[in-house]
């Protein structure tokens, strides 16, 4: 990709800086709401793909070796856009981008142009309320999931054939999904979806059947929204967000996942797991408050509370490193989406 349109929306805001040997440091905002943040590298280049129902977009980002910032690189329109879910096959780079309205659509880059064009239609009798995508590889075959959170709705997995995605499996009906996470989960792939009307389940990938299998749920986990994963010293756990009440770390065991922390959460929808060097955070977003940046107790293995944050109504937070950099970028439903970066203040001076 090459440099593209030199307009900016980065606005950069006054910094402060969270005292402590490793901290985090408020850099840029980006004058739009969003909903999520996905990255990709490509060419050593690296983008960051924002969906923004208000501007009806997906913003495409490119950092800028010169200028040591986050520069406007494409925009996608789009109608009502909810997700912007970049995938990278055999060198050709693909953004799936979901919408509430008109039906979703798969665009690829285009060298020629240094553009996003589209690609290929999502049909829309499969897809009417899309509330999250996970792109994923199994073997060497790729695939994505979007989960629908209409009364009607089917999540869907979409497989590659060489020619483009098509409907593979329906996954979970007329459960209202509003989330979907891939894990490997002791050698063998797995999916999880979360509702709101239902606990969590877990699909299991059958090789000899090539498709997922119901396998069980996660019990007295009701109301959960969004479900992460991530792991700690081959430890595997996962972030079981709810928007009132506790929102839950579990780790997985003996064949099963025991809760291991509750954090108390206030109109939360994420509670996102990222990491640095061998520090590991949770954060836990919230609509009516500060949002809560835990940090991880290696000797008493849980997360204590680190910093707080004020974003509106934060939906993600997403590590983008580049140039040894590391930064997180946080959307927000109802304000500008908010760039930090994590930094390491020498106090030997």
């Amino acid at each position: 990709m090459h440099p593209g349109p030199s307009s900016n929306k980065l606005e950069t805001t006054s910094k402060y800086a969270f005292r402590g040997l490793r901290d985090l440091t408020h850099l840029y905002s980006v004058a739009s709401e969003s909903l999520s943040v996905d990255t990709f590298t490509y060419k050593n280049d690296v983008y960051v793909a924002i969906s923004a129902p208000s501007t009806e977009s997906c913003m495409i980002f490119q950092w800028d070796h010169i200028e040591m910032n986050f520069r406007t690189y494409d925009n996608i329109t789009g109608q009502s856009t909810v997700g912007c879910k970049s995938v990278i096959i055999k060198y050709e780079v693909f953004v799936i981008v979901a919408q509430l309205f008109g039906g979703s659509h798969i665009y690829k880059f285009d060298d020629d142009q240094s553009r996003f064009n589209k690609f290929q239609d999502i049909e829309v009798s499969k897809i009417s309320k899309p509330n999250d995508i996970e792109a994923f590889q199994i073997g060497s075959d790729w695939f994505f999931v979007i989960a629908d959170s209409s009364k009607a709705g089917l999540s869907t997995l979409y497989k590659w054939n060489d020619n483009g995605f098509y409907s593979y499996q329906s996954l979970h009906e007329w459960y209202r999904d509003t989330d979907v996470e891939f894990l490997d989960l002791d050698g063998k792939a797995h999916l999880i979806l979360a509702s709101r009307s239902q606990v969590p389940v877990i699909y299991q990938w059958s090789r000899s059947n090539q498709k997922f299998i119901l396998q069980g749920e996660i019990p007295n986990m009701e109301d959960v929204v969004v479900v992460k994963h991530f792991r700690i010293k081959e430890e595997l756990y996962l972030a079981m967000t709810r928007y009132i009440g506790d929102s839950k770390v579990l780790r997985w065991g003996t064949k099963q996942f025991a809760e291991i922390q509750a954090l108390p959460s206030r109109g939360s929808m994420i509670l996102q797991p990222f990491s640095f060097k061998e520090r590991y955070y949770l954060a836990l977003g919230s609509d009516y408050t500060f949002s809560q940046i835990y940090l991880w107790d290696e000797d008493n293995k849980i997360f204590d509370r680190f910093k707080e944050v004020y974003i509106q109504a934060p939906r993600s937070f997403t590590v983008v490193s580049t140039d040894r950099r590391d930064f997180i970028f946080s959307s927000s439903f109802k304000g500008n989406t908010q760039i930090f970066e994590h930094i390491i203040i020498d106090l030997s001076l």
